[in-house]
């Protein structure tokens, strides 16, 4: 079913609601919605507005509130992922897959194998054109909120910016043997340290005194196995991996 993010919440005893602007466009010319067509309406306290279409026109639908409930899709844990910049459709695979697979945050991060760089004032349409890819992954997969996605910053400002807002610090280095993710996680209360911050490197990896650096700020230097993960594969199989061990075990 179609799903739409407010950034205002539906009062309780709303019945009708009317969607305008960049949405309504999206119901009328995107998807071609027609009138008894039902949606929902996620709003900013995730509550799922379960509604169908009463009228439509130019630049407004109205929808009538049949039901709602609370979104119950969100993870029990809050994921940043900084991932060092790559190329092209890289970014937009690993914006997409973790999104679907949980993450609460997107950082891209500007490492020193990076091959694409940082320019100043460089970024803002690529960091639209990234938003937007987590919105639709987040309509997709039924999420209670849309993951942002900021505009690019540097490897020791991401740290820094882990070690302020995150519980944990995972740092999967490929040069790594000792750090176990599987021991970490089993033993990891997901209602005491829910905040986790995932490094993941671009191409090239992260260099030797990247990983010293992250390490000296407090990120836990882990192997995610005997095989070496593509950029994009990465970020989703440690969300992966936190899924399976908050939820599934």
């Amino acid at each position: 079913m179609t799903r739409l993010f407010l950034d205002e919440a539906i009062p309780k005893t709303q019945e009708t609601w009317e969607i305008t602007g960049d949405s309504a466009r999206y119901l009328n010319d995107v998807l071609r919605m027609r009138v008894g067509e039902e949606l929902i309406l996620c709003d900013i306290d995730r509550i799922d507005h379960v509604c169908s279409i009463v009228s439509s026109a130019k630049g407004l639908v109205a929808v009538s509130i049949r039901d709602r409930h609370p979104n119950g899709n969100e993870p029990k844990f809050s994921a940043t992922v900084y991932q060092g910049l790559a190329k092209g459709e890289r970014m937009d695979l690993s914006i997409q897959k973790s999104v679907e697979l949980g993450a609460s945050r997107y950082v891209p991060t500007a490492c020193s194998r990076s091959i694409v760089k940082i320019k100043s004032g460089g970024k803002e349409g690529k960091t639209d054109r990234w938003q937007a890819i987590a919105l639709e992954a987040a309509r997709q997969c039924g999420r209670g909120i849309v993951p942002e996605v900021t505009p690019p910053i540097d490897l020791k400002t991401a740290l820094s910016d882990a070690k302020e807002n995150c519980d944990l610090v995972l740092f999967p280095w490929e040069e790594e043997k000792e750090g176990s993710l599987g021991k970490i996680l089993s033993s990891l209360d997901f209602e005491k340290h829910p905040k986790i911050g995932i490094f993941i490197g671009p191409e090239g990896g992260f260099a030797e005194e990247e990983a010293k650096m992250a390490e000296e700020m407090g990120a836990k230097l882990v192997t995610l196995g005997k095989r070496i993960l593509r950029t994009e594969t990465a970020a989703p199989a440690v969300l992966a991996m936190l899924v399976y061990h908050s939820e599934l075990l």
